[in-house]
């Protein structure tokens, strides 16, 4: 597996995770819903050779251009975020663009509590969340894992990740 981050001596990956596909397929519908309405307006009012035409054959292909730019950036954007999980860190790798990468990491060892967040029936429906880890680190941050499918089984993977480091912690003590 291609990981962006190097692992550290004993780590081993767990389980890698990527958003729920509905987060990709609900924002593309969206983008395709604008296109087909400009369409509509497009065809219903084009035809004749004016001033008001040329200009509305002008939004047209900005709309269209535009609507395929952003679904690609949804689309790249949704392949390339992703979190790791491994036997001593949470990963989350973010690229938003091929030149703009952030990478940040949290130590099992100060995960302190973790909860689920599902709001809405879409979420509740197709299961899937947020998991929410709250840190002992500097400034007691939060690292989340946003709409994940599944987050009970994310939340029992890294509660049982971080059981079993603490327990290996301990037994060479």
């Amino acid at each position: 597996m291609d990981l962006p981050i190097q692992l550290q001596d004993g780590e081993q990956v767990i389980q890698v995770i990527r958003r729920h596909p509905a987060s990709l397929w609900g924002r593309l519908a969206l983008i395709a819903l604008v296109i087909i309405v400009a369409l509509v307006i497009w065809l219903s009012v084009g035809g004749s050779a004016n001033t008001l035409s040329t200009l509305l054959n002008i939004a047209f292909a900005l709309v269209v251009v535009g609507g395929l730019l952003m679904g690609f950036v949804v689309w790249y954007r949704y392949h390339n975020d992703q979190w790791v999980i491994t036997s001593q860190r949470l990963i989350d790798v973010t690229r938003s663009t091929p030149f703009n990468q952030q990478i940040t990491t949290a130590s099992l060892a100060n995960v302190q509590d973790i909860s689920i967040r599902r709001k809405g029936v879409f979420n509740t429906m197709l299961n899937f969340g947020d998991v929410i880890c709250q840190t002992a680190s500097a400034g007691s941050k939060t690292f989340m894992l946003i709409g994940v499918a599944k987050p009970e089984q994310v939340l029992d993977a890294i509660d049982s990740a971080r059981s079993k480091l603490k327990a290996s912690a301990v037994s060479s003590q």
